[in-house]
Order: structure tokens, then C-alpha cells, then sequence
């Protein structure tokens, strides 16, 4: 493994042979070693399983039911982010269908001499996060930047977490209705700034199909009878409280993000133009 890079951990299922191969091709041509976690199988959930999720709730405020596949996808995370609790350093979890820029090694190393700075950055680079507001917080090097960004979008393929941002997560997934990249977007539940990097590293291998499915981003309650009368009360009310609070959390932090950016540019200035 490359001196003071991250130790990796793959989420895959065990018959993802092409997924896994894929990635496998990626990793292995940045020089990287990694290790593959075997995901839980959504055909394979027990009533135990279900434990861990906030049926009533999620209908109440959403209309209906996560799937099986969001489920065993909370629960492989939670594994990987209980082996990452118990270390003394920074982790890099990776989803098997994840595309990495040739640049992302360089920016991890960049991270890592500024641990100070972060306890959880996701990496996006589709189209859709490129648009979304973010605020510059620290320069990274080859024009890339940590910044804050103020909305809450989903997207668990690509992360860096220390021991204590996992546990911050964890306590959030006792019992939850929030699937488990929409939860990582929540930093007024877990405690951690919605950090990422721009320009985007990664994205989602479109050659393989979703797991879950896109059946998952209808909007229309699939619920009957009472809990589809709340869910018409409930469900204005909650997004209206997110869009406050995820607008308040970015907006709260302008203060201290602008001064920290000032000092921190104060100490590293930039280079002097040659002529």
C-alpha cells in the first residue's frame, strides 16, 4: 500500500465477479491494496435484519417502505463502519461501482495531511453534485478544494472516514427510516459537516444497473388507509424542516468556514507568478 494512504475496504457481493474485477482493474493500476467486505444480500434479510428499521415512521413521513436492497445496503455499511470504530486511523470505503478520477489517490493523500480539517468527506463527480452550491474551504492542491456544500445529497459509493465519524454515524443506526446515503447527507443528525471535494473524483459506473433499483425515487405513496392520511400532513412538514435545517447548518458555518479559509491561506500562500 502506498505510504500513509488509507486503508480500503470494498462493499460488494460476494457473486459480483464483473463489479468486483472492475474495480479490482482501478485500484490495482493506482498501486493501491484494498480489501473486499462481503455485502449483505437483500435475498437473504432476516427478521433480525429488520430490526434496525423505523417501518412506521418511514411511512408515515415518506408514503412508503425502503426496499429490501436500501436495507442491506444500510446493514453493509453499518459492518464496514463497525470495523472502522474500532482502528486508529482513517478508512476509505468504496462501493463496487464506483469510478475513480485518476487524480483521486492524490487528493487522499492531500486529506491526509490535513486531518484536522475533516472527520468525513464524501467524493461525488456526477453532473447533478457539480451544480450544487458548495462553499471552498481548503486548498488541496492541483485547483481541488474540501468545501462545505449546502444541500443534502444521497451517494454512499465513495468515502473517507475516521474512527469517531464512523462511530458518529453508527449511533444514528440503531433504529432509523433514513436510507443509508441519504442519512450521510444529514449533518444536523450526525454531527458531521457535509463535506466533499471540488472538482468531483467519483462516480457511479453507469454499466452496472443499481441493486435497489430506480423504483426507489418515485415519489408517489404506495401506503393505504390511516397512514396515507398522515403521510399527506407529514411528509410537506418534514421536507420543510430538513430544507430549514440543511439550509441553517450551511448557512451557520459562512462565519467560521470564511475566517478558517483566511488563515488558512494566510499561512500557505501562493507561489509568486514568474515573468
Amino acid at each position: 500500500m502506498k505510504r500513509n494512504f488509507p486503508e480500503i475496504l470494498v462493499i460488494s457481493l460476494s457473486c459480483a465477479i464483473e463489479r468486483r474485477n472492475t474495480l479490482t482493474r482501478q485500484l490495482t493500476a493506482f498501486g493501491l491494496d484494498f480489501d473486499f467486505l462481503d455485502a449483505v444480500d437483500a435475498h437473504d434479510l432476516t427478521d433480525h435484519d429488520y430490526e434496525i428499521y423505523n417501518r412506521r415512521r418511514r411511512r408515515i413521513f415518506m408514503g412508503k417502505d425502503l426496499y429490501p436492497g436500501e436495507i442491506a445496503c444500510m446493514l453493509s455499511h453499518r459492518q464496514a463502519l463497525q470495523r472502522i470504530a474500532t482502528m486508529d486511523r482513517p478508512w476509505i470505503v468504496l462501493e463496487d461501482d464506483v469510478l475513480l478520477s485518476p487524480d483521486w489517490p492524490y487528493v487522499v493523500h492531500a486529506l491526509m495531511t490535513r486531518q484536522d480539517e475533516w472527520e468525513f468527506v464524501r467524493f461525488f463527480g456526477d453532473g447533478k453534485h457539480a451544480t450544487r452550491l458548495q462553499r471552498k474551504l481548503v486548498p488541496l492542491g492541483r485547483d481541488y478544494w474540501l468545501t462545505r456544500m449546502s444541500t443534502s445529497p444521497g451517494g454512499a459509493h465513495a468515502y473517507l472516514i475516521t474512527p469517531s465519524g464512523a462511530r458518529r454515524i453508527l449511533r444514528c443506526l440503531h433504529y432509523t427510516a433514513t436510507p443509508i446515503d441519504t442519512l450521510m447527507g444529514q449533518p444536523w443528525k450526525t454531527g458531521l459537516g457535509a463535506l466533499s471535494v471540488w472538482p468531483g473524483l467519483a462516480r457511479e459506473n453507469g454499466k452496472f444497473p443499481s441493486y435497489i433499483g430506480n423504483a426507489r425515487f418515485a415519489s408517489a405513496p404506495t401506503t393505504t388507509g390511516l397512514e396515507r392520511t398522515l403521510y399527506f400532513a407529514a411528509n410537506p412538514g418534514l421536507r420543510l424542516v430538513e430544507n430549514i435545517l440543511k439550509r441553517g447548518f450551511y448557512y451557520s458555518h459562512a462565519p467560521s468556514d470564511h475566517w478558517h479559509r483566511y488563515r488558512v491561506q494566510a499561512a500557505c500562500p501562493p507561489a509568486p507568478v514568474r515573468t
